[in-house]
């Protein structure tokens, strides 16, 4: 038996809540998706504070001063279904426009963790909503926060008790990114990464954590004292805190950039880049050639796991594997090229589409970046605390500086860190072997006799480290590196000789260390004002010129956008901003490098054959050859993409099931919903790019003009233009989401009879002009499972979106509702209905009146 009951759309009070504030001040609330929702789980801020109310608002990236006005009054007196919202801060997605927001009941006292400093709260308060994969609570922990370097600590970097790493079923030889809430009197928060200290040495200092100072954020206020314990002077907090772990270290790839390649010698240009780019370019020529799609899929690589594909349940075991379980699977287009024997799969539509695609997102990056396969590490210090002998020993920064501690057998390599902004960026570092840093070590330590079990202790669990690579701070710094997980990656030298001697030769024309400018620090009363200071990514468009500088031969002018490039990083933190004359300046002498205006080309054939580029473009000449090497792929081979087979031509792929007229029918419906919500998507697109064209042609032809009020209306209708594609293009992946989401839970309620219900939508899309992607959307498995019974070729696993247990149902009038089976392990088990959308036919779906109706229809 079960029991049945419905639900309206009212706030969970743990998911939190998409508003949008327009240009005009109106506050609406974005459509809800489908998938797995943004909520307060796995967050600090709902362990702190139980009951919060949170909202992510966004605002527009370009206003008026007027418009601005009412947009920072409309977020200064926000309410929303009753419920009054103060700003509380922001993550990194303040540059994007968009802030949180907390019901006013605990807006002060989010203001006191940030010590009523707004530029502290819109940097920072991305500690309380990071999402955290593991996460304990516990009633009293003591937390000594000490100088940076003291006690083995560094930039961001502390240390934990082995038996809290157990707790959380890390294993000790991993380095962890955490996030922690601490001192419930005066809440204090910090941000960093740590590594696992003995409980030997944990219990002899009398601590659980120990931070650097550098990890709590804001800085802590009051004076130091002395910590006889520890031996050193520092702060001691003891009660309860809440420890989250976000991210833990693992050895992965990088792929190459333009803004890597741009930087190598020509000699490695040739030799190396090219070479290598032309080797795997062959390969995939090969394996299309042979219709070999597994080959090709080797190379090109598995399709990106979507965002709701993700799960938000973590087992560190799994880290332990060589696979993890959420890549398992493959996309439908992928799935049903490697099932199908006959090779007929190619010109169904849908997969052709998706195919095109994802080689023209490959052929690009290939062509401008070499395509390169480049390991990367978690950026991890030297620091070592023990105990030995009953007293306990400490070292930070003792390897010598240019030299690294790595899993890599190379002599040396280039240490990379996104992103790039001038070649001295690119680190040349000496790797070190043990018989070389181990006498290092025990000097460091002050024991020249220290005994092989400790060593083989300090080398598992603190210097080799799964997925680490160890760097001296100052080394680090070089190209603004710290420990608090980042993230890099390694030329080796045993791969790319050319290039790493290349960038040696090169010396240091320029240094660009990370600056530490003064503190920006306003009032609470301008929170909102400081807020609606740090949108706007300029970090994008300043690498871009800076790229075009170097294509024309321009390194002075790409030297001077460095600085402009740091203070596009730096702008949130402190009182230093991007100088847009100088950026303004430089556009007008450098054009843009011809092949970055096709890096977002959805088509192979759509990237032109030959680019007229600048002798000094050396992105530009690789690619024009490896453009040539790759050819027009789908015309000079069989498999065209242009030669798309009919999408009726499938009609018979699936036969012989018993489909019911009422199976037909509502096969019928959910093709329309799915053709009608993509072309409205589609259309959209379409007119704001149109928009953005007119903007641009209009600003085009009064640039030059003298008219400065002229100028200044039309770059910022330019800016708006461009803003509202952006904005279109993020909706438009969110709204496509959802959308595929909407027909996978209609598809998952099929229990019975699947493959009719597929016949009965193949039907359906083959008697249609599109290009069946509902079918694949829908029924994949089945489609799959099809084409490798009809060609004799074997089942490929599709790789499903995790969904919650339900489905999507539709009653008599056309309402859809999404039903949750709700599990009840004392009785009978419940579904809760929640309605999505009611269909009145081409073009109009009823969104706004989602309350119950009064009457509903049992499934």
């Amino acid at each position: 038996m079960t029991a049945n009951r419905t639900q309206n759309t009212a706030l969970d009070h743990r998911l939190i809540l998409e508003l949008t504030i327009d240009a005009s001040g109106e506050v609406t609330r974005k459509q809800s998706k489908l998938g797995r929702k943004d909520t307060l789980d796995g967050k600090l801020l709902a362990q702190i504070y139980p009951g919060i109310q949170v909202a992510r608002v966004s605002v527009p990236h370009e206003l008026t001063p007027y418009e601005q006005s009412v947009v920072e009054n409309r977020m200064a007196k926000l309410v929303y279904a009753g419920v009054e919202y103060k700003l509380a801060g922001a993550s990194g997605s303040a540059k994007d426009g968009k802030f949180y927001f907390v019901d006013h009941a605990h807006a002060k006292q989010i203001a006191e963790r940030f010590q009523h400093w707004p530029e502290a709260a819109i940097v920072y308060f991305a500690i309380l909503v990071s999402d955290c994969k593991l996460m304990v609570e516990e009633p009293n922990l003591n937390i000594a926060v000490v100088k940076d370097h003291v006690l083995g600590t560094n930039d961001c970097r502390g240390w934990v008790r082995e038996s809290l790493y157990r707790k959380l079923k890390i294993g000790t030889n991993r380095f962890c990114q955490f996030r922690l809430a601490f001192d419930t009197r005066e809440p204090k928060q910090a941000k960093g990464a740590l590594k696992a200290m003995s409980d030997r040495v944990a219990d002899k200092l009398g601590v659980d954590i120990i931070l650097p100072e550098s990890a709590c954020k804001p800085a802590l206020k009051g004076g130091v004292h002395f910590l006889p314990q520890l031996g050193t002077s520092g702060r001691m907090f003891s009660g309860p805190a809440i420890l989250g772990i976000k991210e833990l270290s693992r050895v992965s790839e990088f792929g190459s950039s333009y803004t890597l390649i741009e930087h190598a010698s020509d000699e490695a240009l040739q030799f190396e880049i090219m070479l290598r780019a032309m080797e795997r370019i062959r390969k995939v020529r090969k394996a299309w050639d042979e219709s070999d799609y597994e080959s090709l899929f080797e190379v090109i690589g598995k399709s990106e796991i979507p965002a709701n594909d993700e799960d938000a349940s973590f087992d560190p075991d799994a880290l332990n594997q060589e696979s993890s379980p959420i890549s398992e699977g493959w996309e439908a287009a992928e799935a049903v090229l490697l099932a199908d024997r006959s090779g007929t799969s190619i010109k169904f539509p849908y997969v052709a589409n998706q195919l095109n695609r994802k080689l023209a997102r490959w052929a690009f990056r290939t062509c401008t970046g070499g395509d390169l396969k480049l390991p990367s590490f978690a950026l991890v210090d030297d620091g070592v605390l023990i105990e030995y002998r009953g007293k306990v020993l400490s070292a930070s920064d003792w390897i010598p500086e240019d030299t690294s501690i790595t899993s890599l057998t190379a002599e040396q390599g280039l240490c990379i860190r996104y992103p790039i902004r001038m070649q001295e960026d690119l680190l040349p570092v000496r790797h070190l072997t043990n018989d070389e840093f181990i006498p290092a070590l025990k000097l460091a330590l002050g024991v020249p006799d220290l005994d092989e079990s400790i060593v083989a202790y300090i080398l598992e669990r603190q210097l080799r480290m799964d997925g680490s690579y160890i760097l001296h701070s100052e080394t680090a710094k070089k190209n603004g590196g710290d420990f608090d997980f980042d993230t890099i990656c390694v030329m080796p030298s045993d791969q790319f000789p050319k290039f790493i001697a290349g960038r040696i030769a090169y010396g240091e024309k320029f240094q660009q260390e990370k600056t530490k400018h003064e503190k920006a620090k306003s009032p609470w009363w301008n929170v909102y004002l400081v807020a609606m200071k740090a949108r706007g990514n300029k970090i994008g468009s300043i690498t871009d010129l800076k790229t075009s500088c170097l294509a024309a031969g321009r390194p002075d002018l790409a030297y001077k956008l460095v600085q402009q490039l740091q203070n596009a990083l730096d702008s949130l933190k402190h009182r230093v901003g991007i100088d847009e004359s100088v950026v303004s300046e430089i556009r007008k002498e450098v054009s843009q490098a011809p092949w970055l205006k096709h890096k977002r080309e959805r088509r192979v054939s759509d990237l032109p054959a030959y680019l007229d580029v600048a002798e000094t473009d050396k992105v530009g000449k690789l690619y024009n050859v490896l453009r040539k090497e790759l050819g027009f792929l789908p015309k000079e081979l069989g498999g065209s993409f242009e030669e798309k087979m009919s999408i009726e031509d499938f009609r018979g792929l699936f036969s012989g099931e018993a489909v019911t007229k009422e199976m037909f029918e509502e096969c019928q419906l959910v093709n329309s919903i799915y053709a009608d919500i993509a072309s409205r998507i589609v259309q959209r697109e379409e007119e704001v790019k149109l928009q953005l064209k007119n903007a641009q042609a209009h600003w085009e032809a009064v640039r030059k003009g003298d008219d400065k009020e002229q100028k200044r209306s039309a770059v910022l209708a330019r800016n708006k233009a461009q803003s509202a594609l952006w904005e279109h293009e993020q909706d438009a992946k969110d709204q496509f989401s959802s959308l595929h989401l909407f027909v996978h839970y209609w598809a998952q309620g099929k229990d019975e009879n699947r493959r009719a219900w597929a016949q009965a939508m193949n039907t359906v899309v083959t008697s249609g002009t599109g290009s069946g992607a509902v079918l694949f959307q829908s029924f994949p498995q089945e489609v799959v499972d099809t084409f490798a019974e009809v060609t004799g070729g074997q089942r490929v696993r599709v790789r499903l979106p995790k969904t919650i247990n339900g489905y999507v149902w539709f009653d008599s009038d056309q309402r859809a509702w999404l039903v949750e089976r709700i599990v009840n392990p004392e009785g009978p088990d419940g579904e809760k209905k929640v309605f999505l959308f009611q269909y009145k036919g081409k073009r109009s779906l009823i969104f706004e009146n989602t309350s119950v109706p009064v009457s509903v229809g049992n499934s």
